[in-house]
């Protein structure tokens, strides 16, 4: 037993000492970075007028038309409020405007208990081993630069302190369109000498191309891209209107000249503005289409210069996309210009996402979904710990995975305290702090043209909507004294 003992490790050895040998096969080393990295694009006032939603046929982008083909679309998404700040301080905290307070541009976000302790977005990726790096637009501008100043970020462009590099790079040939009549009421073509890579959007797509063609990221990373356009003012070189002509512009399907005839009053206290009437006054109407359109055109180009650079990376097989619009905007639907209202057109939002191994190609969810749900989704595609008690969004992973799996029947948009828009599958019911109702049937009213609250027959579809409204209304959080507004571009810049 002795001398076979000996033998054994004798030829054990042996084995050992050999390079030929190879009795057990060694396994492939573990993979450094098991943890996917994020490529987190924002795009500001982006409504459905996409070629993937399919919001105004006169659009053109194909960019993200190709990016809908290699992952998931969700086709009924919606922003958790139809303004920039509560907005983006309900995707960055995961906290409901009606838990935090913040309800409208002027809601502070550090100054709010609740959300100041809050776990940020970027900060929980840091925390959890993440190179977080961003640029441009991903929060409500004041909240970045005068608040937030780049808290969880390891670097950012142009600087922690200033979110979107800067117009001056901008020349006109034309006279401001309304005649100066509003600080943001503004649109029209550069002069032929500027191309995209003068525009601030184009800046910051540049810095993203080149963060990601480098190749020096740290992996897992988190990477935030937030393109301006297409918020006023919408400029954009002379190209992208050239696509766009001006007899060709047709006015919103969804307007209608006595749309207002069945909606409560309470409408227009949601920071309700009289730009439309001023727009068609001046005959402006066509044209300030055409620019939204030649802007939209242009972050199309830019978002397809992003995904290039990534595909030519050494990233592309293990990075996330995920891609949204804070909220939608309104071009004369419902008497209005811009966003603030809990109508579909303010409230119907772009996400699309490609998760390497989780979602199928050319896939498309038409469940009621949120903007709230990028964060916990985000925590869950990468298999790190949610923070305690702090996310209300949902797992949008178990759809991505399955389109037609159970899921919640509503989701809800919040503008103002107590103000709520309940979307399911079907319909629309917004109920104001008044308690007066809206109720719009999508089936057969797309553009919500006939108010059916007050119908009888719907008393029941009224009541099972109203169950998805929160159950806790949190009074108007503490709000900022916005600075003194500057001239987005020098008086030289255009013509007198």
């Amino acid at each position: 037993m002795k001398m076979m003992k000996e033998f054994t490790i004798l030829v054990l050895n042996a084995l050992l000492l050999c390079p030929s040998a190879t009795v057990i096969q060694a396994k492939d080393p573990e993979p450094k970075h098991k943890k996917p990295n994020i490529l987190f694009i924002a795009i500001d006032d982006l409504n459905d007028w996409t070629g993937i939603l399919k919001g105004n046929p006169q659009t053109r982008t194909p960019n993200l038309d190709k990016l809908a083909t290699r992952g998931i679309v969700f086709t009924n998404a919606h922003c958790a409020a139809p303004a920039c700040g509560p907005s983006r301080s309900a995707i960055m905290s995961g906290i409901r405007p009606s838990t935090s307070g913040n309800y409208v541009n002027k809601s502070s976000l550090t100054h709010n208990p609740i959300l100041n302790k809050s776990l940020l977005l970027p900060e929980f990726f840091q925390r959890n081993g993440y190179q977080v790096i961003g640029g441009g637009k991903l929060f409500h501008g004041y909240h970045f630069n005068h608040e937030v100043k780049g808290r969880g970020f390891d670097e950012y462009f142009p600087s922690k302190t200033q979110d979107l590099p800067s117009f001056e790079g901008l020349k006109f040939a034309s006279k401001l369109p309304l005649g100066g009549w509003a600080r943001q009421a503004d649109w029209g073509p550069c002069l032929p000498v500027v191309t995209v890579d003068d525009h601030l959007d184009g800046i910051t797509a540049n810095w993203t191309r080149k963060k990601l063609l480098e190749g020096k990221l740290q992996e897992p990373f988190f990477l935030g891209a937030g393109i301006f356009q297409p918020h006023l003012p919408n400029y954009a070189p002379q190209e992208y209107f050239d696509r766009f002509p001006l007899d060709k512009i047709k006015l919103p399907e969804g307007f209608k000249e006595d749309d207002l005839k069945d909606v409560p009053a309470a409408h227009a206290r949601m920071a309700h503005n009289p730009w439309l009437k001023k727009i068609r006054s001046l005959n402006q109407w066509k044209p300030a289409i055409q620019a939204y359109l030649a802007c939209t055109s242009m972050v199309d180009d830019l978002i397809g210069r992003i995904i290039d650079a990534l595909d030519q990376s050494p990233y592309a097989k293990n990075t996330i996309i995920v891609l949204w619009s804070d909220h939608g905007f309104q071009l004369g639907e419902k008497g209005r210009w811009g966003k603030y209202s809990l109508w579909e057109r303010a409230t119907r939002v772009n996400l699309q996402w490609v998760v390497p191994g989780v979602t199928a190609p050319g896939s498309t969810c038409a469940k009621p979904v949120n903007l709230l749900d990028i964060y916990p989704t985000l925590v869950s595609l990468t298999g790190c710990k949610p923070p305690n008690k702090q996310l209300e969004g949902n797992d949008l992973s178990v759809l991505m995975k399955d389109p037609d799996a159970d899921w919640d029947n509503t989701t809800v948009t919040t503008f103002g305290y107590k103000n709520y828009g309940v979307r399911s599958n079907r319909y629309r019911y917004i109920i104001y702090k008044d308690g007066t109702e809206e109720l719009y049937d999508h089936s057969k009213d797309k553009w919500e043209w006939k108010n059916l609250a007050g119908n009888p027959n719907y008393a029941k579809v009224k009541k099972e909507m109203s169950r998805g409204l929160p159950a806790h209304h949190q009074p108007p959080g503490p709000t900022y004294v916005p600075p003194k507004p500057k001239l987005i571009f020098s008086k030289e810049n255009r013509l007198p």
